[in-house]
Order: structure tokens, then sequence, then C-alpha cells
């Protein structure tokens, strides 16, 4: 609590003021005490404190007052509360980047511009916001009326109300927070009604309440919502919580009410027809709220959003950003790796995206790309080389199946990874209207396995008759089935469970997986291994196809790996990921090998045998490499392995395109490899072995 001294000074002398019946929610008192030191530092005039107690309050909401051995204190009680308001309030440097994007100029023509946040919270963007209009000149006594916003949280909306108040005052225009009343409105800025739809739960009716911006006579109206008008400008950092609430997700403390509320939310969502783009599967709140974003967008309006990185890569934003990039509304899409939280108590690894929008639905752009950039520290950092341009027809180049975007890290990717795309198909092509397969050359099936949580009721903690072992991600590495930081498994499983999930999986004698939970910043992103028939866990899902030896070498290769990395984003290397990489089809190994004798498939197998890590259970599949003509030495030659997954890595260089420029750009990304190379060998060993195949695989 250090860093909120003050504020947590301010609201426990406030919480000591008051008289409390002993049945009073503690929540209730925190919240009553909020607005009580809120109202003394009015009459202290003290607005200094008013902005404080606004910029603390998610902090604010980790506690409640106790009394604790006679003594009042605040006592904490964890992050529910604060996440069920969805009060993660926007940091001063995210908040004030987003004023200056969606705000870059006053309009030409002389009008105060109107701005808007739907999920205002205790001010935080709307403060910077008005921060903005006074830099580019606007004189404090115009400001109020440009400012609106919208929050479900009645506390945090009085918050915002008498920040704004405060700043305005402090800027020199004397406020009451009772003059915000009409503009900084308390209501779910998601399931109100409309004019082309009712209301499907209590919202707020956002042309109602803002009738001069939203309800503008002769004004085009908005095709979904049939809105006429629009806001200038909008803010948004909305909440990220998934409306399905999990126990699991809340440790047990699950906030009352909260399942119920969110549940009606999403029928909501879904029933209304006000978010065609979103409002469908397991809903995330920022999907709609960034959806409506853009329908509260007038025509020449700008947006600058804050949103997590995974609209960009996840399958539940795909409709959506195919639909602004379709508008050419969508303008700028910054993904940022921070070095640390962004927001208090949350993790670090949490990447975010900053969106911007260059005008609503009704607007109208040709031949506009967007620009992406990858990687930045943080929301000031110019693109500089990680800029590239996004058009729409891209989407479908690069994720045919899904529609989501490329991560590429700069341009130099964009274009070598476009070029892969248009010479090579995809591992499994699927019509994006339906998901039925359009093109399957490797006859692909992806499995997922056990569960690890919904199976357990299954799993014994110890070997037994008719039990087999239950393999890991953890027990795993590329090409080798033992090689990962676990050595035994901790758990077994019946056999017939086993038969039972994975059918004919098990009649090869043999099983294959690769591990989903990779991340970027990896050595290595895709770890495929053979395995033996055992039961396998979540984590290890698995791979089969009709020549699965053959595909399990390309997809060991850095040169795939590179292109899958392309589509990543977060830990899991998701199905529809892997789906939408470009892998050499099948016929391309049935050429003569220009390598050597026999066909390409006869030398990459050779290679393949040789980069395998072998171990005992595996016999099944050197049964199969046996029948196809290949010996197999299982000597573990730490030197063979390695420059058999060189030639392999060159091999599919060459198969998928790539010349020496491209694979040393390429082997160059993968900047832990390196690492981990130089420390182990003291330089970049391993692109050292595969340049010096690539040149003898393809001379000059």
């Amino acid at each position: 609590m250090h860093k909120l001294a003050g504020p947590a000074g301010l609201v426990l002398a406030a919480a000591a003021e008051m008289t409390v019946p002993d049945d009073l929610d503690p929540q209730l008192w925190r919240d009553q005490a909020v607005l009580r030191a809120v109202e003394n530092a009015w009459e202290a005039e003290d607005l200094v404190s008013v902005g404080a107690l606004a910029t603390g309050y998610d902090a604010l909401l980790l506690y409640v007052p106790a009394t604790v051995g006679g003594a009042l204190t605040l006592h904490p009680v964890g992050n529910a509360e604060r996440r069920h308001r969805g009060a993660f309030s926007t940091p001063s440097v995210y908040a004030d980047s987003l004023a200056r994007r969606a705000i870059p100029a006053l309009p030409g023509d002389g009008r105060l511009p109107t701005i808007v946040d739907p999920a205002c919270g205790a001010g935080n963007l709307l403060r910077a916001a008005l921060g903005r209009l006074l830099s580019l000149g606007v004189p404090p006594q115009e400001v109020l009326g440009a400012l609106h916003g919208v929050d479900a949280d009645p506390v945090a909306v009085s918050l915002c109300r008498s920040a704004l108040a405060a700043d305005l005052s402090l800027a020199g225009r004397p406020t009451d927070p009772a003059e915000l009343e009409h503009q900084i409105l308390s209501g779910d800025g998601l399931s109100g009604g409309t004019p082309n739809q009712e209301a499907a739960g209590a919202g707020l009716t956002w042309h109602t309440a803002f009738p001069a911006v939203l309800d503008v006579e002769g004004a085009e109206p908005e095709p979904v919502t049939g809105w006429r008008g629009g806001f200038d400008v909008v803010v948004a950092n909305p909440p990220w919580e998934r409306l399905k609430v999990h126990a699991r997700d809340w440790g047990g403390s699950i906030p009352t009410g909260l399942r119920d509320h969110r549940a009606g939310t999403a029928r909501a969502l879904r029933d209304a027809g006000r978010h065609p783009l979103t409002g469908a599967g397991e809903l995330n709140a920022y999907l709609p709220f960034v959806e409506t974003c853009w329908r509260l967008l007038a025509p020449h309006g700008r947006a600058a959003l804050l949103v997590p990185a995974g609209i960009a890569s996840d399958r539940s934003a795909a409709r959506l950003l195919e639909a602004l990039c379709a508008a050419g509304a969508l303008d700028r899409l910054h993904l940022i790796e921070p070095r640390g939280p962004i927001f208090a108590g949350v993790s670090g690894r949490v990447g975010v995206a900053v969106v911007e929008l260059a005008g609503g639905p009704s607007a109208v752009h040709t031949d506009v790309s967007a620009e992406v950039a990858v990687g930045l520290a943080g929301p000031d950092q110019p693109p500089g080389e990680r800029a590239w341009q996004l058009p729409a027809h891209l989407l479908r180049v690069l994720n045919p199946n899904s529609g989501t975007a490329p991560l590429f890290a700069s341009s130099i990717d964009a274009t070598i990874v476009t070029r892969a795309h248009r010479r090579t198909p995809v591992l499994l092509r699927r019509d994006p209207a339906g998901g039925t397969t359009s093109d399957d050359p490797w006859k692909l099936r992806l499995v997922t396995p056990l569960h690890m949580t919904r199976d357990a009721r299954h799993f014994r903690s110890g070997p037994g008759e008719g039990l087999v072992p239950l393999w890991e991600a953890k027990h795993c590495a590329m090409l080798d089935p033992n090689g990962g930081t676990a050595t035994a498994p901790r758990y077994w499983v019946p056999r017939e469970l086993v038969q039972e999930r994975y059918g004919d999986l098990c009649d090869r004698g043999w099983l294959a997986g690769y591990r989903n939970v990779s991340t970027t910043v990896a050595p290595r992103t895709l770890l495929p291994a053979p395995l033996p028939v055992v039961a396998v866990g979540n984590s290890l899902p698995l791979i089969s196809a009709q020549r699965l030896p053959l595909l399990l070498a390309a997809l060991s290769t850095l040169p795939v790996d590179y292109l899958l990395r392309q589509k990543h984003a977060g830990a899991n290397v998701n199905f529809f990921k892997l789906e939408q990489v470009p892998v050499p089809p099948p016929e391309a190994y049935d050429r003569p090998c220009p390598w050597g004798e026999g066909t390409i498939a006869d030398w990459v197998l050779e290679r393949f045998a040789r980069a395998v890590v072998w171990a005992p259970h595996l016999s099944g599949l050197v049964a199969e490499l046996e029948e196809a003509g290949v010996e197999v030495s299982q000597e573990l030659d730490p030197v063979r392995i390695a420059t058999a997954r060189a030639e392999l890595d060159a091999a599919h260089a060459v198969l998928l395109g790539f010349d020496r420029v491209e694979l040393t750009h390429l082997i160059g990304t993968f900047t832990a490899l390196r690492r981990q190379d130089e420390t182990r060998h003291g330089d970049f060993a391993t692109s050292i072995r595969v340049l010096q195949a690539y040149d003898r695989l393809k001379p000059g």
C-alpha cells in the first residue's frame, strides 16, 4: 500500500467517520468510504487528492476497511472485485499516448471535437484527452462540452466526474462534478437498445443519452445500430475479462452474483444483433467493446484503444479485424511487449496492442493499408523498421482459414513470408465460411488428447497392470520423447482408455505430438516428437498423417518454425495456427533428389532417422522407417544428430524457395537460440551448420 499512502489514508479516515451497521458488506463500506473521501477532499479544496483518489481507485479495490485488534485498517482481499469491475487504471504513459494518437490535431473547421470513453472507469483516459485538448490550445472554459463517458461501475463514474471537474478547476475553469452528470453516465455500454435493435438487457441507450452526437438529423445512419452521427474521438481501455465465469479463474472466490450477471450479459450480446462481428462464442468483453467503439465513431473520427495483443492472432477477433481492414478503418496496430507489468498486479508477460481506427463504418476508404508493428517496448517507441503495411487482402493470403493477422517483426519478414505463402500451400486449408476442409494434401489429423482436469478421474499415481504412462509436454524436446525437463511420468492411465480416445492412431505402433505450450521468445517454438503408444496430456496434441515421418521431419525444421512464429502470440500453439503454416506438399518430396539417389523423400527420411533421439520404446517408428528402406542406427551421436538436423533445415529452405539471404535472416530471428549456442559453443553453431549445409545443397 506504500504507493497509495495518500489515497489509502484518505479512504481510511473517511471510513472511520462513518457509522457502519454490523452487517454492512465490507465492499460496500469501502465504496462509501471512497466517495466520502472524495467529498472530504472537495470540501478541503484539495483538488490534487481528488485526482489521486481517481487514479488509485483500481488499487483501492484490493482492500476493504476492517477492524483488526481494535484498530481500523485496510485489509487485503485479493483481486476478484477489481476484476469484476474491470478496474485496471490505464497508466499515464499509455493514457497520454492514446490521447495524442486519437487527437493528433484539432478539427480544421474550428469545432470542439466530441470525445467519448465507453468504459471510462475512474477517468484516466478522459483526463488525458482533456490534457491533450488544453495542450492544443483549447481554452479551459470550452473543454467541458467535449467530454463524454460511460461505465457500469457507479463508484467509478462518480470518481470520473470529480476528477475531471478537479482537473478543469486546476486549469482555470472552476467546475462542479454535477456539471458532468449528463455527460459521464453510469450504465452498461454494450447491451442497450439502438434505433435498429430492441434492448437485450438493462444497458445504456446511447442515442437517447447523447442525442446531440448520435441522433443527428440528416446524418447517415450507422449500418448495424442505426446511430446517426458519431463521436469525433473514441478512447478506451475496455475490460479484458471473459464473460463465462470459471471457478478456477477466480481461485474459488467468485464475487456474489457475478456468474448470473455475466451470463445475462453474454446472452444479451449474442441475441441483440448489435455485435454481429464479436457477439458469438466464448466472449471476452474487450471485443464487443472494440466493435462498439468503431460503431460509435463518426465517419471522419479517430479512435485509439488499448486491448490485449490477442486481437491480432485470436480466432475470436478475426471477423472484427477482417471487417476493420476491409473497410479501411484500421489505421495502426502496434503490438507492445513490455519489459515489465503494465497494470499493477497483472503479469508482465501479458502483451498489449494499441489499435488506431480512422473512420466509423459509414466512412468510405479504398486501397488503404494498416501500419502494423510487433515487439515495441512501449506505446511511444517509433516503429522504424518494425513497421510494415497490411492491406485487407493479405489476411487471407497469410492466414487463409482464420483471417487473423500475421505478426511480422519487420517489413523484411513481411516480404519473405508473403512470398512463401504465394509459393507453398498451407498444411491444411479450410473453407472460410463453414470451416470444412477444402485442401488436405497430407491427410492431416490433429487430435486433442486427454485433458489434465476433465480426465483426471482416470489417472493413477503409480504403474500397474493394464496401465500405461501419461506423457506431457515437459517430457519431450525436439524429436526426442525423453528430452524434456521431466524425466518420469506423474500419472498412469488404463490402456483401454488410450485405445478408446486415440483409436486407429495406436494401430501404427507409435504416436507423434508437438508441445503446444511455447512462445516466440523461446529458442524454438514448434517442437514435434515421436512417442510410444502411451497416454498423452493436453499440452502435447497428437499429429497423424499418411506419411507421418516425412511430416515430422518438415515440422522439425527452422524454416517451418519461422513461418509458424509469424502467426503466433501468447503461449499456446493452437491447431488453427499450425494448419496455416506453409509446408511443402507430399508430392514435392516425390521428385528425383538433386542431392543423392532416389527421391527427395528418401533423402529426407534418411536424415530424419539420424535426427531423432532414439529410445527403446520407439520400435514402431523404427519398423516403419525400415519398411520404407531407411536404415536406422539408434546410436546417440550429438554431432551426427546436429548435422542431420542442419541438413533437414537446409533442404526445407530449398523446398520452400528461400534464398541464402532469406535463410540467413530467418535463422537470425531465433535470438534465444543464438544466445543458447553462444553460451554452449562460443558462436552461433546452428546458423553455421545450416548455412554450410545449404551451400552444399544449393551451390552458387
